[in-house]
């Protein structure tokens, strides 16, 4: 059972929190209040902080259990949904505030208890993963100040430890001396997983296309926040319109929201240097971004000090520097995976911060992502990597035989068992197991599965004793599995305990970037095991890859580009065969397949003649010729589908 907790109750009705109340108190727990509504929630927490909050979305007055959760978040009080209204609508919502749990009414006691151990696992797992990561990052500090190398050199090592505690796309060191602004213009870009490339004054001006008196006058034009603070969506766009160097860099390099990280030195130094973090993702920074700014600030200042110290001289000038940018390095643990887009390189963070602990992970994506491959590299990066790496694929064996996979069997337990066989779970002890596919387990083993996650232990089908495995799962869906959920066709407790750390992978149509590195990738790998001499690819093809939408993702592509080199007939690809898919396109919400009505192709047909004719409806080679319908007919049509002429 989980430790007694400080519970506070948000149900507008009251037999139902009373009905709470009374499970709470039975299983040890105890409850600092009912509120009915968020400002009577407000005045308990200020009367006591609790550990949880149980949280009902629908509540009496203006504000919703959802504008709740969002001050619960800000100030790290975990809270779990309760909703009797279980549609895939209210989980999607609920899902984006991040809740530590989610109970549909009416729910069992069991249920109740089951949610909160795991919103107390979430918790902990939660903070131990920051402070380890802090711990880390100070650890780095104290050796970079040791360190030798030019000031750049130093800044940088910097700035790269404070990556996996602030992703950034671009960061831009600003520096006053003596309270004056330093004509210094320093800042680094990400262009891969350990590869960044220098910013300077010239690299600006390159980007830009101004002069550099130009760029010193935005500068010198731009307030510097001298406090730590953050811009994302709308409130970017703002603050970019006041500050002009911002503006600059958000139209030239595609930043869509910033943070800004202060490091004020001492007052012999009259100075400090302060760092702009920016983003192409438009809500990248939040307010626990202050609060590490917080924590961060005295190590921060102690090291700038160190380094000032050891070169007084911040201005001498410095040989330019690119860390690797422009090469396809391959990064150990990751081998198999090929790209450098922000996403990509935000997935690899991730995967970095979670694979040396032993949490579980979801890996949730489209088919052909490359699911498989994210798993196997949280197990090459993970202190397992020696151990057993053992897969199961849920969707590709029937009911009846999952259980014996999984668990094992004993002798004579079942018509066929001639033998005793150890099932996954025995054959990954002290290694990882990877249950791909686990949308599609039936829900009579969801149970048994949820069970030996929790418990560690396992019984052979047939078999009367428990035996105890230390097994790191890693599991993987392309199902939405909110909606497998909602649906009651995957269970609640099942899919919290699997989603302690979820990496979401985004499909090969959302990282445009990875497809011309990807496709010479696939060249180099199916050139070799044809024996055909094809190196290249033409600008043509290439761009025909980039505008097709990869509804099968990179295996698509990977297909399609080995089926191109077996048809070249040169060692340059010139043509994709690519599928001509107009009948259907991918619904992203639910990854099935829709099918266009009638008049939806019947519209896009016309408009596609149209497009040919240049709008001309009547005469020869017009529309109406070519579709064979009389022009009253078509531009009847044609009102009838939405369809202007002024498009034309």
């Amino acid at each position: 059972m989980a430790k007694p907790l400080k519970i506070l109750i948000v149900e507008d009705q009251f037999v139902e929190a009373n009905h709470l109340r009374l499970m709470l108190k039975k299983a040890g727990h105890s409850v600092i209040g009912m509120a009915r509504s968020v400002p009577d929630a407000k005045y308990y927490i200020a009367q006591e902080r609790p550990e949880l909050v149980l949280l009902d979305i629908f509540l009496s007055g203006r504000e919703t259990g959802i504008d709740l959760a969002e001050i619960l978040k800000e100030d790290n009080i975990p809270f779990i949904y309760l909703s009797a209204n279980s549609n895939e609508e209210v989980l999607s919502k609920a899902k984006l505030t991040h809740p530590y749990g989610f109970l549909v009414k009416p729910f069992r006691e069991k249920d109740l208890l089951v949610t909160i151990e795991i919103a107390e696992y979430h918790q902990e797992h939660g903070i131990e993963s920051s402070i380890r990561k802090e711990l880390l990052f100070q650890k780095q500090l104290k050796t970079i100040i040791t360190k030798n190398g030019t000031w750049d050199d130093r800044v940088l090592n910097i700035i790269t430890s404070l990556q996996s505690l602030i992703s950034f796309d671009l960061v831009m060191a600003v520096f006053y001396l003596d309270n004056t602004l330093s004509s210094r213009v320093l800042g680094y870009a990400r262009t891969g997983l350990h590869e960044y490339q220098r910013i300077g004054i010239e690299e600006l001006q390159n980007i830009t296309a101004l002069k550099e008196s130009e760029i010193n006058e935005l500068r010198n034009r731009s307030k510097v926040e001298t406090e730590a603070i953050f811009y994302n969506d709308q409130n970017f766009i703002k603050i970019c319109d006041k500050t002009p160097i911002k503006k600059l860099i958000a139209n030239s390099m595609n930043m869509k929201s910033n943070f800004m990280l202060p490091v004020p030195l001492s007052l012999s130094e009259n100075g400090g240097l302060y760092l702009s973090f920016f983003s192409r993702q438009s809500n990248n920074y939040n307010k626990n971004h202050l609060t590490l700014c917080e924590r961060l600030q005295e190590p921060l200042i102690y090291a700038i000090e160190n380094l000032i110290s050891h070169d007084k001289k911040i201005d001498q000038k410095n040989t330019s520097l690119n860390h690797n940018a422009g090469k396809n390095i391959k990064i150990s643990g990751f081998e198999s995976i090929i790209g450098k887009s922000p996403m990509l390189l935000k997935l690899f963070d991730h995967i970095i911060q979670v694979a040396p602990a032993d949490t579980t992970v979801l890996i949730t994506g489209e088919s052909g992502t490359g699911k498989e491959s994210i798993a196997h590299s949280i197990q090459q990066l993970s202190n397992r990597k020696n151990q057993p790496f053992v897969k199961i694929n849920c969707s590709a064996l029937p009911p009846s035989l999952i259980e014996s996979e999984l668990f094992g069997h004993e002798k004579g337990s079942f018509t066929g068992a001639s033998e005793r066989r150890i099932g996954k779970f025995e054959q990954a002890d002290n290694g990882t197991l990877f249950l791909d596919e686990i949308g599609d387990m039936p829900l009579e083993i969801q149970a048994k599965l949820l069970r030996a996650i929790q418990e560690k232990e396992i019984e052979r089908v047939g078999g009367n004793l428990p035996i105890k495995v230390n097994v790191r799962i890693i599991a993987a869906t392309n199902c939405n599995l909110e909606k497998e959920v909602a649906d009651g066709r995957f269970r609640l407790d099942l899919y919290y305990r699997l989603n302690v750390f979820p990496i979401q992978l985004p499909p090969l149509r959302e990282r445009k970037e990875d497809i011309g590195l990807l496709a010479r990738h696939f060249i180099a790998v199916y050139s070799s095991k044809t024996g055909k001499n094809v190196t290249e690819i033409a600008e043509s093809a290439l761009k025909s890859l980039l505008s097709y939408q990869w509804p099968g993702n990179i295996r698509e592509l990977e297909n399609l580009i080995e089926r191109s080199i077996l048809l070249a007939k040169s060692n340059t690809i010139e043509h994709i065969p690519l599928p001509v898919i107009d009948e259907t396109k991918i619904n992203n919400k639910s990854n099935e397949w829709y099918f266009k009505t009638i008049q939806e192709n019947e519209r896009e047909h016309i408009i596609n003649v149209l497009e040919k004719c240049n709008g001309r409806i009547r005469g020869t080679g017009g529309a109406s010729e070519i579709l064979g319908l009389p022009p009253t007919t078509l531009a009847s049509r044609m009102q009838k589908l939405g369809i202007k002429r002024s498009h034309f």
